[in-house]
């Protein structure tokens, strides 16, 4: 439109040269006329934005209405006037919007009328059809080129828009993005801390007390000392391979991979071998599908730290462990006849086995379990914990299929 705010003054001023008035091309018509449309290009320049008050749009659409009129009575033919009025027909509908705007430009219609009616009426009754013709095209043209370029400018600042929200979205996604990964990098460390302290705490410990007793029975019992070591020596083994198996299960561990139960009875018979300590094992699981390996791994790594504790701080001589299973859950408690623990599961406690209930505790959590320590029956400790069965067999089923 800025475009059309000078084409059209130059091409009526050029019409005005080729056509000029019946008194012809005098100075002052010349000068006159050249004035009005350099005027009439110089306030198209100037005019103001939809958002400026109703009052300077209207303004402004006054004075160039009153410019095309001067023209019209300068130049005295038809032609150029409804060339010219094209100009204030546009502005009135890209200033005001389509349904204001076409009132205005009704507005700059009157104004043409009342410019040209009076020369122009026709005589004949058959000239009314070639008149009205006549004095409604520009209007039309106008108001369908006006229509269009609002419209497109409409679809513009649309599409406009739809960029800066996918731009702040793309945004948005980033940030969450970068906190998920972040988020992601803390859980796996944490995974990782509880693997290492769950798997390498545990054989460590039986290897010290192996080597512990072989180096209390000295050189007179040698043989017995050789025996000691040999067995250490299987555990750090034992380690290494446990080490291995978390590995290869960050990667797919499969579902024999991680069977339980003679996970389970391996590592009891482990422990009760290093440690002297009789581990009375009840296993009655009575579930159709076997646990998921998030759950296996978790049953199994809270065997591994309660019978950890049990060596370190209970003074036990009898375990009894009991690892049973039923529609709604899988439960595993470990009781000893100790001297009880101080340990608790809020995570307070000074002494070391603390990360590692922590740790367990967080396992549990993650698969929506409940995990308690406190008293037991036999006058010692009970590690007890409970994890939903269904929640095992439907990630059960999502492994198997992923494998």
């Amino acid at each position: 439109m800025q475009r059309a705010g000078l084409v059209l003054p130059v091409a009526v001023w050029l019409l005005g040269l080729v056509s000029p008035p019946p008194k012809g091309l005098t100075f002052e018509y010349l000068a006159t006329y050249t004035l009005l449309l350099a005027a009439i290009a110089l306030v198209d320049q100037t005019a103001p934005p939809q958002s400026a008050p109703l009052w300077r749009r209207l303004g402004w659409l006054l004075v160039e209405i009153a410019l095309c009129g001067l023209v019209v009575r300068t130049q005295g033919t038809l032609v150029r006037p409804a060339l010219i009025y094209l100009l204030p027909v546009g502005r009135a509908i890209i200033l005001f919007g389509e349904r204001s705007g076409l009132l205005a430009s009704l507005l700059v219609w009157v104004a043409y009328a009342i410019n040209i009616a009076p020369g122009a009426w026709p005589d004949r009754l058959g000239d009314f059809p070639n008149y009205f013709s006549f004095f409604l095209a520009p209007y039309a043209v106008a108001v369908i080129l006006s229509l269009a370029i609002v419209r497109q400018e409409r679809a513009r600042q649309r599409i406009q828009g739809l960029y800066d929200q996918l731009r702040v979205a793309h945004q948005e996604l980033q940030v969450l993005h970068q906190e998920v990964r972040s988020a992601a990098v803390a859980e796996e460390r944490n995974r990782l801390a509880r693997e290492i302290h769950d798997g390498l705490a545990h054989y460590l410990t039986v290897a010290n007390v192996q080597l512990e007793a072989a180096e209390k029975l000295g050189a007179e019992r040698a043989h017995a000392a050789l025996e000691h070591v040999h067995r250490a020596r299987r555990l750090t083994l034992e380690c290494l391979q446990d080490v291995r198996r978390s590995v290869a299960a960050m990667r797919a561990a499969t579902l024999e991979e991680l069977a339980i139960e003679p996970s389970i009875r391996r590592l009891v018979s482990e422990f009760a071998e290093s440690t002297g300590i009789d581990v009375r094992l009840d296993v009655e699981l009575a579930m159709a599908d076997s646990p998921s390996p998030d759950l296996a791994q978790a049953l199994y790594r809270a065997v591994q730290e309660g019978l950890t504790n049990v060596h370190k701080h209970a003074r036990a001589t009898t375990v009894d462990l009991k690892l049973s299973s039923s529609r709604e859950a899988i439960v595993l408690e470990i009781h000893d006849d100790g001297a009880g623990s101080a340990v608790a599961l809020n995570g307070h406690a000074a002494d070391s086995s603390r990360y590692g209930l922590v740790g367990l505790r967080e396992r549990v959590a993650l698969l929506d379990g409940r995990l308690s320590f406190g008293p037991s029956p036999l006058g010692g400790s009970c590690l007890r914990l409970s994890l939903p069965a269904r929640q095992s067999t439907k990630r059960a089923t999502q492994d198997g299929l992923n494998v």
